[in-house]
């Protein structure tokens, strides 16, 4: 299982890339949109920290525009991968794609049925929303294990990435659900990292260790050593 950081900033980059947090990332236009400047200059400067695959999203409706910027995306660097919508214009983009040998990873797919047609092609990557599906009052959890199945029932060697994972519990739900790799935004590490109870138990320990007396504690915390 890889996980990949779902940010267009370098300073996020550097922050999690070092926690062994970062096997690849995933932009899109909001997100090179808010880090503002030259959108290809940033993406560039992406995939020259980072050594995996670096999803970079078409802005354009019409497939065989879709196409034309695909091949221009592509070849700004060898890792990036094209990423398109999972409608009929996306398709017919990623079979052109695909059939020229770019890597492409098909977004938006909300639910498993939109795998299939793409899993055909086959597409790198079909990214499965899960969190925003939840704002409209539907569980996305099961839909991932579901998509999983359909693709090993399938054959086919598309790789299922779970997006939109804004809580722990998103995480959990996308590993279990069998998914090969998760795209998580650092807002999620973030959540991950800052648990209450852990913090709370944390402090406890700290104010029951400051109760003995200076030598003691320095000992230990030195292996013995006066």
């Amino acid at each position: 299982m890889e996980f990949f950081l779902d940010t267009a900033s370098l300073d996020e980059i550097a922050r999690w890339e070092p926690l062994g947090l970062v096997d690849g990332v995933t932009t899109n236009p909001a997100l090179l949109a808010r880090e503002g400047g030259d959108p290809l200059r940033q993406l560039r400067a992406i995939t020259e920290r980072i050594g995996g695959p670096v999803s970079a999203q078409v802005t354009c409706g019409d497939a065989k525009e879709m196409v034309v910027q695909g091949h221009a995306l592509a070849a700004t660097a060898p890792n990036v991968v094209v990423k398109l919508p999972a409608n009929r214009a996306g398709l017919e983009a990623a079979r052109a794609l695909s059939s020229d040998g770019i890597e492409c990873n098909i977004t938006l797919a909300f639910d498993p049925a939109q795998v299939i047609a793409f899993a055909r092609v086959p597409v790198a990557y079909v990214s499965l929303i899960l969190g925003r599906v939840e704002d409209f009052g539907q569980d996305g959890t099961q839909r991932v294990s579901t998509a999983t199945r359909m693709l090993e029932r399938m054959g086919s060697p598309t790789r299922l990435l779970v997006a939109s994972l804004r809580n722990p519990r998103h995480l959990c739900a996308a590993i279990h659900g069998g998914a090969d790799i998760l795209t998580v935004p650092p807002s999620t590490w973030d959540l991950v990292f800052a648990q209450p109870l852990t913090s709370a138990g944390a402090d406890d320990f700290a104010r029951a260790w400051e109760s003995l007396p200076e030598p003691a504690r320095r000992s230990y915390e030195r292996g013995g050593e006066a």
